[in-house]
């Protein structure tokens, strides 16, 4: 039996000050420099963003006036010209074409082997994950010459197919590794239950271990998405036809060529990140789950 008023709801601001209590002024300064340093890097990850997109919507002479500032009107026409001149249309298509084929590519080859690597018990294991970490640390441009030269030999210059094979094999090391890193955090007792029921490697690859990896699977394609989208060496060094050569390379020959028209510059950068910008947004769940896999389950 309770006598009397019942005791008021905390507020606000009574948790404000208990956590201030609790913290200390110490503490509270910590908290503060914590936020301080996210803010400076949020600031310094958006605002470049924002200044392209802000570039992106003035006029010449606007550009030159404000470079710093918004946009005192939006100057849609900067899009359509960035498009029509740079040609981007094409562009688009076989950047579509390539990262989609390669990323297709990539995942089909780099989930079976890191689960070979992970899980089954072979002579020369060792060697092989050795190999595969040392790989990570060899640049595309020190194989520049046997690369155009094999790629040649093969017929994979000029070819969006070929050179998806080729960004597909550059990106396997470090998709492997990945990977591998989380079929190993699986439990055994999952693979053992399957094969007394008479799966086989593959149906327990396919059914019960890669839903367990899908966010592996999404952190190595959205490393592979952004790595081979915004890439022109590969693209520079294997696509020399205008008809199947990429956005990046579009970027360039516009820029050598219209180095002035930097309103128009930077609309064509807005859209060629926008789709960066899409997946990340649409994979960020899977993605910071990959990311905090290994530290929850280890």
């Amino acid at each position: 039996m309770m006598n009397g008023a019942a005791d008021p709801l905390p507020t606000l601001d009574d948790g404000a000050a208990y956590s201030r209590r609790r913290l200390g002024t110490r503490g509270l300064l910590e908290v503060a420099g914590i936020y301080a340093a996210l803010a400076l890097v949020l600031i310094e990850t958006l605002y470049p963003l924002l200044w392209v997109l802000f570039g992106s919507l003035k006029t010449k002479e606007e550009m030159l006036s404000n470079i710093w500032g918004p946009p005192s009107s939006l100057v849609l026409q900067n899009y359509v010209d960035a498009w029509r001149i740079a040609g981007m249309g094409s562009r688009i298509v076989s950047s579509i074409l390539v990262t989609g084929s390669a990323l297709i590519i990539l995942v089909v080859v780099a989930t079976p082997c890191a689960y070979a690597l992970a899980r089954l018990r072979f002579p020369g294991r060792g060697l092989v994950v050795a190999v595969a970490v040392a790989a990570m640390l060899v640049p595309p441009q020190v194989m520049a010459i046997p690369l155009f030269m094999v790629a040649r030999d093969l017929g994979l210059i000029n070819n969006r197919l070929g050179i998806a094979f080729v960004y597909a094999a550059t990106s396997l090391p470090l998709s492997v590794f990945i990977l591998r890193s989380f079929f190993v955090t699986l439990p055994a007792d999952l693979e053992d239950a399957a094969r007394v029921d008479g799966a086989s490697r593959l149906e327990i690859l396919i059914h019960i271990m890669l839903p367990l990896v899908r966010p592996g699977v999404a952190l190595i394609t959205i490393f592979g998405f952004i790595e081979i989208w915004n890439d022109f060496f590969l693209a520079f060094l294997l696509l020399r036809d205008p008809s199947v050569q990429t956005i990046p390379l579009g970027l360039v020959s516009f820029f050598q060529q219209y180095d002035s028209l930097w309103t128009l510059y930077f609309a064509a950068l807005t859209i060629t990140t926008l789709p960066v910008i899409v997946v990340f947004v649409a994979m960020q769940r899977q993605f910071i789950a990959g990311l905090t896999a290994g530290a929850v389950k280890g």
